[in-house]
């Protein structure tokens, strides 16, 4: 038994009498490829809420009484914080399938004018639309845009189901614009009977520039927070440092509690921030995967 149907069990009866709330998830799940029952994934929310809040509340109790004793206002003051902290667990949870269509979009829109120029490739060579999703779907250096292909490839070929209806499909589960459109194109091209090679060479071409276009403004943006990177936390945290250091010099402040400041700063502060700047870089790179 599964995380999952371990929290239907329990709170499956409040997920049913409250379905509203938890509409919106069905077509997230979908687009998201998270194969889970909506109402099983709605329990989990709310599991991992309650759990995360129990956990909160005996761990702030604990080193409540430890470092500062027993009382009731210290008691509610944790209780408040628990119920936050589960809020905060719960939503995380429900907006997970966001973040999952989010990244896969990213991945897809950045693949777009490398997946094109092979697709064309392929067209001119004389391939079919069904021979070239298959292939595509073994290009695995662009996994999003693959897995995308092989789950056109396997219905059109394994479920013998028709490539314009398959690429209907396709388009409403979609997690990108811009793939929703080129697979919009390419269906066009299958039912009318257009050129299909000519197409996607117009395509590759737009998606070219338009990834060109993304590499320099990221050139622009990279150097904006290194710029940003050396002065405010570098530089500021040495700048900190130093004048902590000759306030404790001068008096008035503990020399121990420079100290540890000084350790939570290095130790603690500036890791954090930079593994913030490596998070936002990594989230704005152009590149594919």
């Amino acid at each position: 038994m599964d995380v999952y149907e371990k929290s239907s069990k329990v709170f499956s009866g409040f997920v049913k009498k409250h379905k509203y709330f938890f509409e919106a998830l069905e077509p997230k799940l979908r687009v998201a490829r998270i194969k889970v029952p909506v109402e099983a994934y709605a329990s989990f929310v709310i599991m991992m809420g309650v759990m995360s809040a129990v956990v909160a509340f005996l761990f702030l109790n604990l080193i409540g009484i430890i470092a500062l004793g027993f009382s009731f206002l210290g008691l509610l003051l944790n209780l408040i914080v628990s119920v936050f902290i589960g809020s905060f667990v719960s939503g995380f949870v429900y907006l997970y399938p966001n973040f999952k269509i989010n990244e896969t979009k990213d991945k897809i829109s950045n693949s777009l004018a490398f997946v094109a120029i092979y697709m064309s490739t392929l067209a001119k060579s004389g391939f079919t639309p069904q021979r070239i999703f298959e292939m595509l779907a073994k290009f695995k250096d662009y996994s999003a845009v693959s897995a995308e292909a092989e789950k056109i490839d396997h219905e059109v070929n394994k479920l013998g189901t028709n490539l314009s209806t398959v690429l209907e499909r396709a388009i409403k589960r979609s997690p990108s614009p811009e793939w929703t459109e080129f697979l919009a194109g390419i269906r066009n091209s299958v039912v009318v009977g257009g050129d299909l090679s000519k197409y996607l060479e117009k395509k590759a071409h737009g998606f070219v520039q338009e990834y060109r276009r993304k590499l320099q403004s990221f050139s622009k943006t990279l150097t904006l927070l290194m710029n940003m990177y050396i002065t405010l936390i570098i530089v500021g945290t040495v700048f900190f440092i130093v004048v902590s250091s000759l306030m404790g010099a001068v008096g008035g402040i503990s020399t121990t509690a420079i100290k540890i400041v000084h350790y939570l700063v290095i130790f603690l502060g500036l890791p954090a921030l930079t593994a913030m700047l490596i998070i936002i870089i990594r989230s704005s790179s152009p590149w594919a995967e």
